[in-house]
């Protein structure tokens, strides 16, 4: 209606209304006229003084938690518009209730679609539930807002690059919730405890005192004596423990990726950290595998600051599949920064002979060493004087530690 032929047309219309004198002519002319400025009117400013913004009640999230997302969409201008379309882009791994998502042009993500009908200087807000079932970092955004006339001659569109990420922290499990099996009889693991120190096992359980911290109580030694037991732990640890994970699952990285490994790797790093500094010891992690966005792996050096372990989950949040060294040159290149004495608790699906030398180096250099297989046993024969624990549960059998 704006173009100029229609202009043209309008013009010629009006023309010969007054030289034909014509009422009917003048007022169809008028109408076309006031059509059109309208149109141009909203063609133009239809999406000015138009915002859009997300807002979480919370940013960071334990994998199973859901969080609040509150979507505003203000007008901000004496225009009403007839109609406002937004287009906001979403990652598919998280659920998001009571409403159904459109898929997007691009891979792995899908569209919240929204339509309004605005008055001038209105806002509206809309709730909606997320539900997270994974770990990982994940981006909302960018968003693509479009407007126009009431008459749909006109369309103006405004791509916002306007993003928020939302961290999911692997889930978070008690020590015993892994479902650990020691890889020799327990009257094997006790008789070398002198010699050689293991820093996933305690020393043993008490009875509870008052004012004591509750994180430490020793549930299952708990149910079977019927009073509060707490955790005692091993006097002779290292104060410091560094967890190094590998985040290759498949002997070669052609190979790709086993997913249900991957994750459990992580939540059994998580736990080996939190029943680590719950114990008052210096944790670090060290991983072979980068971060989202980086070529740069992630390196956590041992620290009892308050926040280590919000530290230790976000980059467990971020880590991804790539590798960039293999674990046991990560081994080896970590070695000379590792804090004398420090206890190593080495996290991994692949057993190679590579690997257990690297740990065994580190074992006779004076560092007490603990290997967690995530799997099933490997092929590898594991050295007799290395303590082996393995995994039996799948990350999604074990129960979050507010369940236990």
């Amino acid at each position: 209606m704006t173009s100029r032929p229609a202009l043209f047309f309008i013009a010629l219309l009006l023309l010969l209304s007054l030289a034909l004198r014509s009422p009917i002519l003048l007022l169809l002319g008028s109408l076309l006229a006031l059509v059109a400025g309208a149109s141009a009117l909203w063609g133009r400013y239809c999406l000015a003084g138009v915002s859009y913004d997300r807002r979480f009640s919370a940013q960071r999230l334990f994998c199973g938690e859901g969080a609040d997302l509150w979507v505003e969409i203000a007008n901000a201008k004496p225009l009403p518009l007839a109609w406002l379309k937004a287009e906001d882009e979403f990652p598919e791994e998280l659920e998001v209730q009571n409403i159904r998502l459109s898929y997007a042009s691009t891979p792995h993500r899908l569209l919240l679609t929204s339509l309004f009908a605005m008055n001038l200087y209105e806002r509206i807000r809309r709730r909606y539930r997320l539900t997270t079932s994974r770990r990982g970092a994940f981006d909302f955004g960018p968003v693509l807002l479009s407007s126009g006339d009431l008459f749909g001659f006109q369309t103006r569109y405004a791509n916002l690059d306007h993003r928020h990420t939302l961290l999911v922290y692997p889930k978070l499990v008690a020590l015993d919730a892994l479902g650990l099996q020691a890889a020799r009889p327990p009257g094997d693991l006790r008789a070398r405890r002198r010699v050689i120190a293991d820093p996933l096992r305690l020393a043993g359980a008490r009875d509870y005192q008052p004012g004591e911290d509750i994180r430490h109580i020793h549930w299952k030694a708990t149910a079977r004596r019927g009073s509060l037991q707490t955790k005692i732990f091993d006097p002779g640890a290292s104060q410091h423990l560094v967890i190094f994970l590998n985040n290759q699952t498949r002997a070669h990285h052609f190979e790709g990726v086993i997913d249900d490994y991957f994750e459990t790797a992580a939540v059994a790093a998580a736990a080996v950290a939190r029943e680590s500094l719950d114990a008052r010891h210096a944790v670090g992690l060290f991983t072979n595998g980068a971060v989202r966005g980086s070529q740069k792996r992630a390196r956590i050096p041992a620290s009892r600051r308050a926040d280590q372990l919000t530290r230790i989950l976000e980059a467990l949040a971020q880590l991804t599949y790539f590798s960039n060294i293999s674990f046991d040159a990560l081994l080896q290149t970590e070695t000379s920064g590792l804090p004398l004495g420090a206890a190593v608790v080495a996290v991994s699906t692949v057993v190679t002979g590579p690997i257990l030398s690297a740990l065994l180096d580190l074992r006779a250099g004076g560092h007490p060493v603990a290997l967690v297989v995530i799997g099933p046993p490997p092929a590898e024969a594991l050295p007799p004087d290395l303590p082996v624990y393995f995994v039996t549960k799948n990350w999604t059998e074990m129960a979050s530690i507010e369940n236990n």
